[in-house]
């Protein structure tokens, strides 16, 4: 499968367990907020790509934004997000097909999910819906990170016949947020005057039966057929059991890119 094909089918699949997805997934550390204090002030005209199901969009709703416009191609979830606050406008469609006028926005984001945009098109995209010194930020919470974490380690052989997203790439799944370099140069070539990096971490106790959840809204393993995505899930959770007592704690990596659009 290509990339723009995988980009597709994850722009229609995780709506088909909304309330999973919704239940499983983590929360982002509080640090990463404060990070955007600058940009994400009373008043001001947000977009979000990707907003899933609304995880970040309710704590970016917060700050008292102005307005907050959300981007979300699959329908199950772009209608549930409709009706979320009434300074809130759901677009239910990918970013390239959108249709925004340029310079209409203060500060832009997405959470864990512009792996899915081709970053080529997007990026420049996003710089032209940025007003002048519009910021734009885009993050992630590893969740499968072979490289820095003993369960994802543990459960690699289990998912070694999964058809893998973008977002993992390069030696034993790398994730895509971590070649910093290469985000930070994407960032640039879109012409955002200055980018930079931050990591943050946070430390999540999740019980073997949590940990089978969350890995149920990854879409490598919603793609799998149903008898193999049984037996995958199944496995995962007695990894958790029988390798780890049951209760993981596991130390999510949080990459953060924030770029500023010239005034």
């Amino acid at each position: 499968m290509t990339a723009a094909e995988s980009q597709h089918v994850g722009r229609h699949i995780f709506g088909a367990d909304a309330a999973g997805y919704a239940s499983a997934r983590p929360h982002y550390p509080e640090s990463l907020y404060a990070a955007l204090a600058g940009a994400l002030v009373p008043g001001a005209d947000v977009f979000e790509i990707g907003p899933g199901t609304g995880q970040a969009s309710r704590r970016l709703l917060a700050a008292d934004v102005g307005s907050l416009t959300l981007v979300e191609p699959d329908p199950v979830l772009a209608d549930a997000l409709v009706g979320l606050a009434a300074n809130v406008r759901v677009v239910n469609a990918p970013l390239e097909d959108a249709g925004f006028g340029a310079s209409a926005f203060d500060l832009g984001v997405a959470a864990t999910s512009f792996h899915w945009v081709d970053p080529a098109r997007g990026l420049p995209m996003v710089h032209d819906l940025l007003r002048p010194g519009g910021v734009w930020a885009m993050w992630w919470n590893v969740l499968h990170d072979p490289e820095d974490d003993l369960f994802s380690r543990a459960v690699l052989p289990l998912l070694k016949d999964a058809e893998l997203p973008p977002s993992l790439r390069g030696p034993e799944q790398r994730h895509y947020s971590l070649w910093t370099d290469d985000r930070l140069a994407e960032l640039r070539a879109a012409g955002f005057a200055h980018a930079e990096h931050q990591m943050h971490e946070m430390t999540v106790r999740m019980t073997a039966a949590e940990m089978r959840a969350l890995y149920a809204t990854f879409s490598m393993v919603r793609r799998m057929e149903p008898q193999m995505r049984a037996r995958v899930l199944a496995g995962i959770e007695a990894v958790g059991e029988q390798g780890f007592g049951g209760v993981i704690a596991r130390r999510f990596r949080v990459p953060l890119f924030i770029a500023r659009k010239a005034r």
